[in-house]
């Protein structure tokens, strides 16, 4: 136990230093093996390689270039503008537009901060023109773009299963009930701060204008409906589906919306691209840094801790749930996913707790630090929406939101079958 805590000071010491996260557990792993006399520099290249070596993974460049696809193509703003042309009318209208555009963009990236790019550049000046508070509208774009780790298709969830082999499928099914509740949550909290007026109001839209914005954008609607009905119906793997959601959302892009042109397309995959390879070289060095942990015996070590000590499953959560909450705000959310799982897959394993169920847990801590400072990547993406908001402000303003979604946490811990009954309905079919 000793040994961990200098290792977890070591690497603390790293990345305070200032080092990326990858460098600094790939460089600890390093460190670490060459001063084991067993471990060769033959194996260190060897699992460089087995890292990336996953048809699960495959599926992350897939999804992200996607996500950057509709980003360009502006398929975010067509989508706000159709549901709003349905919510609009309601007290606080524009807000649940916002809140429902973040889900439903969210069902086709899997993404937050795409999600919150996206629709915080239409719903920001449409929400702070009618007289929304304006920390109250920051926040709220930052709480929704959360949706987009947590409603599937996930990628913290895609690096999760490909670590604990956990059918993706089921994984993906798991985060649908949990995704849907939370944005019913945002949505009642944007009528409920809204209930007392301060805005000005929207006309309702004539059943004209509805039809036909939502006949026009029913190619957009239709993604996240191809994507999630084809992994649930069994049509194709989530793997499959991140490209046949690419293929799609090109051909949506290109031919229909008439929004991209071919000329976008080596921008548009340079984007991707970078932001691939970012998360590939997280996965390297966490990949890395699991391997020497366990070739150390410190996950052993650590599961006969619990054991001995007799935690139950729900100490070891809570536990677990605040280590992810500290972590959550100082690392990005890949890395603590990538970080924390190898460690805590035997002690899992030996308490008997589902990992489907722990998987939509770990998914939920996640989208809490995608707004948690200071690291939380959503807060500094509506900072970036205009120069004159301030990260004091997005941060005053989703504190609220963060608290509704701690108690959510709560509330999927304290009843597993809101993520694991939908799961529990399909076979597996793997990645």
């Amino acid at each position: 136990m000793i040994q961990f805590l200098i290792i977890v000071l070591l690497l603390m010491a790293i990345l305070l230093a200032g080092l990326p996260v990858a460098f600094g557990l790939g460089s600890t792993a390093v460190v670490l093996a060459l001063a084991q006399e067993h471990i060769s520099i033959n194996f260190l290249s060897i699992t460089v390689l087995e890292s990336l070596n996953s048809f699960t993974l495959l599926a992350v460049p897939l999804f992200v270039l996607m996500s950057q696809v509709l980003l360009a193509g502006k398929v975010g703003d067509n989508l706000f503008d159709t549901i709003n042309a349905w919510v609009r009318h309601l007290p606080g209208g524009l807000g649940v537009a916002t809140v429902l555009s973040c889900a439903v963009f969210a069902a086709i990236t899997g993404s937050g901060a795409a999600t919150a790019a996206t629709i915080g550049m239409v719903a920001y000046p449409a929400m702070t023109s009618r007289g929304y508070d304006r920390q109250f509208t920051l926040g709220l774009l930052a709480s929704g773009g959360t949706l987009g780790i947590l409603i599937p298709p996930s990628i913290p969830m895609i690096l999760y299963s490909s670590i604990t082999n956990t059918s993706l499928d089921k994984l993906f099914m798991a985060g649908v009930v949990p995704g849907i509740l939370l944005t019913v949550l945002l949505a009642a909290y944007a009528v409920w701060r809204s209930k007392n007026g301060g805005f000005i109001p929207v006309p309702k839209a004539t059943w004209e204008e509805r039809r036909t914005l939502t006949v026009r954008n029913i190619p957009g609607l239709f993604l996240p409906v191809i994507i999630i009905g084809g992994i649930y119906g069994g049509i194709f793997t989530p793997t499959e589906a991140a490209a046949v959601g690419l293929v799609y959302s090109l051909f949506v892009t290109l031919c229909v919306y008439r929004t991209l042109s071919l000329r976008q397309l080596p921008r548009i995959c340079l984007d991707g691209m970078a932001t691939s390879c970012m998360i590939s070289m997280i996965v390297i060095g966490a990949h890395l840094f699991g391997k020497i942990m366990t070739l150390m015996q410190i996950p052993q070590e650590l599961t006969q801790v619990v054991v001995e000590n007799n935690f139950s499953p729900l100490l070891f959560i809570l536990a677990m749930n605040a280590v992810l909450l500290v972590l959550g705000s100082i690392l990005e959310t890949v890395s603590v996913v990538l970080l924390t799982t190898p460690l805590v897959l035997p002690i899992m394993e030996s308490l008997g707790i589902d990992p489907i169920w722990y998987g939509v847990v770990l998914t939920m801590n996640m989208t809490i630090a995608l707004i948690t400072p200071p690291v939380g990547m959503d807060l500094y993406v509506i900072k970036s929406l205009r120069g004159d908001i301030s990260l004091g402000d997005v941060i005053r303003g989703v504190a609220p939101c963060a608290l509704l979604m701690v108690l959510f946490l709560c509330v999927i811990i304290a009843f597993p079958p809101i993520s694991t009954f939908l799961p529990s309905l399909m076979p597996s079919r793997g990645v």
